[in-house]
């Protein structure tokens, strides 16, 4: 390794300054889901810049829009999205034979920058103030997604020859519940090994949260305000099935533990209703995301704990009970979890740590793509890149650059370690 290493280190301080243009044109581009990925979303420009770098290289990429005729049979993903213009490109790197192959992949979507006003800088600026680029996805996680590519093209351009083939995946739609990556398993793509690039601050993951959101619709009895106590205000029914679910998580975070993950949590994301300020509001609605630990049948009992904790609160009011609320759930995803002796994963700690001195092994307490790898396709994944994880969906996203750089770095060992060289 260290004659290979003297080689890439020439090749990757000679990349630094085109690692950071191209980190910076990929923020500068607008890549947001729109509504969760149902309304669809503005993936494809910054999919074309990945697609322009893929052929610089001579590489010809695989470009597909997701299908959900061809997901549903999974039994996973989540239905009614919009996909028009919002492609996954894939590329494959081919090995000369005889080493374990590896998938590399990272979603270009972000989520919309919200109040653009309370940034500090502008999202699509791509503004670089003291050593830290500025921008939705700069941390979640276009720095990951870019950093694979980089670590990709130096070794590539360092004229050396992986026995393993690298399959490089950006992908679509992941904040709108992971469908992209699913369709590029429904396209058959496969390997030995999986890496995605979340921001972890380079801890290597080796579980991640399941997830469900859930919509609940109340219904009321509207009158004049002056008549409150004739009619039934659907606000403050919402809010005693709002305490219930407070009440439940408590209980989880009481008696649920997992040595790499937070408790469990109920986030009411949305609430609005009513019609005015006089009125006594007829219909109010809540939207909310929970996070629940991996284990045997957790989906499934998770499930169960929501509805029965909605139906007790509605035993016990005579309203509720007689007009019960509507409960749909438009999206979802399994925990993930592997074990820490895999090889995957020491290769991953080992390349972390001869960048960063100390590996550490963690979870995530959101979602991703890897149960998808791991869960359906059978292939061990680790979660590992730049950015911390703090900065994802936050006002003012932003990563180290110096961060970026030793991702690349330390994915270069990775990927030339698992997949061998000639």
């Amino acid at each position: 390794m260290q004659d290979i290493w003297e080689q890439m280190s020439d090749v990757l301080r000679i990349q630094e300054d085109e690692a950071i243009r191209f980190l910076v044109d990929l923020v500068k581009t607008d890549t947001q889901v729109l509504g969760h990925g149902i309304k669809g979303g503005h993936e494809g420009a910054g999919q074309k810049l990945i697609c322009s770098r893929l052929k610089a290289l001579g590489i010809e990429p695989d470009v597909f829009e997701p299908e959900e005729d061809k997901l549903r049979p999974f039994g996973q993903g989540n239905e009614g999205h919009n996909y028009n213009g919002r492609p996954n490109v894939v590329a494959t790197f081919n090995g000369s034979g005889g080493g374990r192959s590896l998938i590399l992949n990272g979603h270009v979507d972000t989520m919309p920058a919200g109040d653009i006003t309370a940034w500090p800088y502008p999202p699509w600026g791509g503004k670089v103030v003291d050593g830290r680029l500025y921008g939705v996805g700069a941390s979640d996680m276009k720095a990951g997604l870019a950093g694979l590519l980089m670590a990709m093209e130096a070794i590539k351009k360092a004229g050396i020859t992986l026995k393993g083939d690298v399959i490089f995946q950006s992908v679509v739609d992941e904040e709108g519940g992971g469908n992209g990556t699913l369709a590029a398993i429904a396209a058959g793509y496969r390997a030995d090994g999986a890496v995605i690039a979340e921001p972890t601050d380079l801890a290597v993951y080796t579980a991640h949260m399941g997830f469900i959101f859930y919509h609940i619709k109340v219904k009321g009895k509207s009158l004049h305000s002056s008549r409150k106590w004739d009619g039934v205000s659907a606000i403050e029914k919402a809010i005693k099935l709002i305490t219930a679910l407070e009440q439940l998580e408590h209980r989880w975070i009481l008696t649920e533990r997992h040595p790499l993950l937070p408790g469990p949590s109920i986030n009411i994301g949305e609430i609005y209703g009513g019609e005015a300020g006089s009125t006594v509001p007829s219909w109010c609605e809540f939207k909310l995301c929970l996070h629940y630990l991996p284990g045997p049948d957790a989906a499934q009992k998770t499930e169960a704990d929501v509805r029965r904790a909605i139906n007790d609160c509605c035993q016990g009011d005579p309203w509720l009970r007689e007009n019960p609320p509507e409960i749909i759930k438009y999206q979802e995803g399994s925990p993930f979890e592997i074990s820490s002796e895999e090889p995957l994963v020491q290769t991953a700690l080992a390349a972390v740590q001869a960048e960063k001195e100390v590996a550490t092994l963690a979870g995530m307490p959101a979602g991703c793509d890897a149960r998808y790898f791991t869960n359906l396709a059978q292939i061990p994944c680790v979660i590992v890149g730049p950015g911390e994880p703090g900065q994802a969906h936050s006002i003012g996203e932003s990563i180290l650059l110096a961060d970026y750089l030793q991702f690349i770095r330390a994915m270069v060992r990775f990927i030339t370690t698992w997949c061998g060289y000639d």
